[in-house]
């Protein structure tokens, strides 16, 4: 089985965009994807495929990272189904700031 691909980059709008799948196969690859932080940051989450634990899991480190450098981490247009599992997660308040799908 080939390992899923994941991708985060620049969008028009002054945030970065995810595309692809994390997956367990790619976590650690995505987990290092996340650029410096040295300032305010956003992430489009819409272009993310098929999400499970492992895209949540990612995306609760990165927030960890911003915190940890006192800086903002937004999520945007997070998928209905990575927000259902936050929400099982008791983990609501990780998209409080996105717009929903």
């Amino acid at each position: 089985m080939a390992t899923p691909v994941f991708q985060l980059g620049a969008d028009d709008s002054n945030a970065l965009r995810a595309n692809g799948q994390i997956s367990f196969a790619n976590a650690g690859t995505a987990l290092g994807a996340l650029p410096a932080l040295n300032g305010p940051l956003a992430i489009d989450l819409a272009g993310l495929l098929e999400t499970d634990s492992a895209a949540l899991a990612v995306l609760v480190a990165w927030a960890a990272k911003a915190h940890a450098r006192g800086t903002q981490l937004r999520y945007l247009r997070a998928p209905s189904s990575l927000r259902n599992l936050a929400h099982l997660c008791d983990l609501d308040g990780l998209f409080a700031d996105g717009v929903k799908a």
